[in-house]
Formats: structure tokens, sequence, C-alpha cells
């Protein structure tokens, strides 16, 4: 995928880079300088930057800037 984001986590925190999977149940996988980070969506509030293109995830579609924030 490797576009680039912004993001928001709900202690506050902003964490920036690549989207390189999306699972929407489950967590984002973002690289950064180097390492590899699975952000579980419980601990994002928001996802900012351009659109990921629509892609199937079992049976539905999503697109970055679109996910709720978990409650």
């Amino acid at each position: 995928m490797n576009t680039s984001v912004t993001v928001l986590l709900m202690s506050g925190e902003q964490v920036d880079g690549e989207v390189a999977m999306a699972d929407q149940g489950t967590y984002l996988c973002l690289r950064r300088e180097g390492e590899t980070l699975y952000l579980p969506w419980s601990a994002i509030k928001c996802v900012r930057g351009p659109a990921l293109p629509e892609r199937g995830v079992g049976t539905t579609t999503f697109q970055a800037t679109k996910y709720p924030a978990s409650t």
C-alpha cells in the first residue's frame, strides 16, 4: 500500500508512517523509521492522509480516511 498517513492514538500520541497493511477488524500495520508497528484499532482515534485504494477485506471495503474510532 505504502500510503503515508498520520495516526492519532487515543493516548494523544501522533504516529507518522506508511500503511503496510490494514485489517479492518483487527489492526493497522504501519512502517516508520525502519520499524513496523501493529496498531490495534481500539488504540486509534483517527487516521489522517490520502484515501487508500478501495480493497476487499473479507466481504467489506474501506478507505483509510473513514475508519471510525473504536469505543
